[in-house]
This record gives C-alpha cells, sequence and structure tokens, in this order.
C-alpha cells in the first residue's frame, strides 16, 4: 500500500512538473498588427497622384508585416472583410460542420499603423543630344516619403510616428523619344525598401534588441534576418536603470540606461544573430537582458 502511495505521488509529481514546464515554455502571444490604407498628403502633386499607387503600398506593407515572425497581421481591405463575413454566414448555415468562421471571433489589433503620403515624385527627364536629330538622353527618377502613426489601440494614443523614405534614379541612357513614364517595377521597389524600414521600426518600438545569452566574448541577440541588421555592424548595449514615471501624469517614460559597451555583428541567423564584444566601460560586463541599439 505504501509503495503504490509513492507511486502515485510520485506520478502526480512528474505531472505537475510537466504542466509547469508546459505552461513556462508556452510562447507569448504575437503583437496583433493591422494596416490601413495609405491616405494622400497635401505634398503631393496632382501630376504625381497618377502614378501613386496606394494598394501597391499597402500589399508590401502587409507582406513586410506578415514576413516578419514578431507580429500576427490581420487584414482591413474591405474585399478581405467582406469574403470572412460572407464565410461566417455560411458558418451558420446547415451545409457546414460548425468548424468554419465564427462570427464574431475576428482578431482585435493591438496597434494599427496609418500610413500617410506626404511627398511623391515619378518622373523621366530627358534632353536633346547636340546636332543628333530625334536623339535624347534620358533619366528616371523618384522619390517616395511616408509618414505612418503607430495608435495603440487600448488607449487610443499615438504610440510613435514612423518616417520613410525611398529614392531611386536610373543611370543616363541615349533613346530615340523624350515621352514616357519610369516602368512601374520602380515604384514597387521604392515601396518594398519603406515597408522593410516600417517594419524594422515597429520591432524596434515593440520589442528593443536584447542580449539573450553570452559565451565568453560572444553574445547572441534577438534579431535574425528580419531585423535589418548586416554582418560587421557595430552596436551599442545599454544597462536598463530604473522606471522613470512621470509625477503628472503617472505614465511611463522608459527606464534610465546607461551605455556600458559595444558589440560587433559577425553572423546572422534566421532567428538570432551572433555579435562579438569590442568594447566595455572598466568594471562593467555585458549581461543577459541588456539592451542593444544601433550607433
Amino acid at each position: 500500500m505504501i509503495n503504490n502511495k509513492k507511486i502515485l505521488l510520485s506520478s502526480l509529481l512528474a505531472i505537475f512538473c510537466f504542466v509547469s514546464l508546459s505552461v513556462s515554455a508556452a510562447p507569448r502571444a504575437k503583437p496583433v498588427i493591422a494596416i490601413k490604407k495609405a491616405k494622400i498628403g497635401d505634398g503631393v502633386s496632382k501630376y504625381s497622384r497618377k502614378y501613386l499607387n496606394l494598394g501597391i503600398i499597402w500589399a508590401e506593407m502587409e507582406a513586410a508585416i506578415q514576413k516578419n515572425r514578431k507580429f500576427t497581421l490581420v487584414s482591413r481591405k474591405k474585399d478581405v472583410l467582406q469574403d470572412i463575413r460572407e464565410e461566417q454566414e455560411f458558418a451558420k448555415s446547415d451545409l457546414t460542420a460548425g468548424n468554419a468562421a465564427a462570427e464574431g471571433q475576428i482578431k482585435n489589433a493591438n496597434f494599427l499603423i496609418l500610413p500617410t503620403v506626404q511627398d511623391f515624385k515619378f518622373y523621366r527627364s530627358s534632353t536633346p543630344v547636340p546636332n543628333l536629330e530625334n536623339k535624347y538622353v534620358r533619366r528616371d527618377s523618384g522619390m517616395l516619403e511616408i509618414n505612418a502613426q503607430v495608435i495603440d489601440t487600448a488607449t487610443g494614443g499615438i504610440k510613435t510616428t514612423f518616417y520613410l523614405k525611398s529614392s531611386f534614379a536610373t543611370g543616363k541612357s541615349i533613346v530615340n523619344s523624350k515621352r514616357g513614364v519610369p516602368n512601374s517595377i520602380h515604384f514597387t521597389k521604392m515601396a518594398k525598401k519603406v515597408a522593410a524600414q516600417m517594419t524594422d521600426q515597429l520591432v524596434d518600438t515593440v520589442f528593443p534588441m536584447r542580449i539573450l545569452n553570452i559565451q565568453g566574448k560572444q553574445v547572441y541577440i534577438n534579431r535574425g534576418k528580419d531585423g535589418g541588421l548586416k554582418k560587421g555592424d557595430i552596436l551599442k548595449v545599454f544597462r536598463p536603470g530604473i522606471e522613470l514615471i512621470d509625477p503628472d501624469t503617472g505614465e511611463s517614460l522608459g527606464s534610465a540606461e546607461t551605455e556600458i559597451g559595444q558589440i560587433k555583428v559577425t553572423r546572422i541567423n534566421p532567428k538570432f544573430t551572433i555579435a562579438k564584444i569590442v568594447k566595455t566601460i572598466p568594471d562593467e560586463l555585458v549581461e543577459k537582458d541588456d539592451i542593444v541599439r544601433a550607433k
């Protein structure tokens, strides 16, 4: 009987430990992000608006967020929401087994991104070639500038505003006509660049870079190939201090930070980055959970 009780207690203890480990190892819920279609600011000329494709900007921003492993993306496109609504209506019919999308189960976003195109240029310049009839020196150029507000949907407050900018200029070429506009592929490339900038800045805002682990002079950072880092980058390491509270509002203003050293990126893996400690201040060592920022 005593042996049976010991076996039972051992089994219960094992189950408790397994459950505890499973709970502690469970991944945290990812922040939910929604992006609204960009608006056009007053700085964009009527001529340029003809070549401003807001749909491409929207698609590239959503693709950049979706590619990043730290967020869950929910769509705010009307056609997508309508398709979801139709599926929910279908779920209530007698034709389903009850596994379709349930009404009222669409996730709310934690952060809403509101982009505004502040400036946009997309043009072709041509100048006649001296002494050659119907020959022109042509060059295509463009610029895309976006301000993106990040709204905390729990409070309605503006968490931050991102400044995003990309441009291009082709080499000069001799052509037979001065007409036409730049190839649309240049616009798509600019949209991809501003979308990547937005995602990198969003990650840095919501998830500051931190030291995950240390082995001698080698440190591991919570950024991978989606973090915007490059081999050879020099990064600063900060030690977080006491939390600073605004005495008037009670709002947390972050924590006081002390720079304690620098590290150099040596290898970028899909989900984390390896760096080498290259500098520390006297009597300080780089530790786990220290904050890492670009110089």
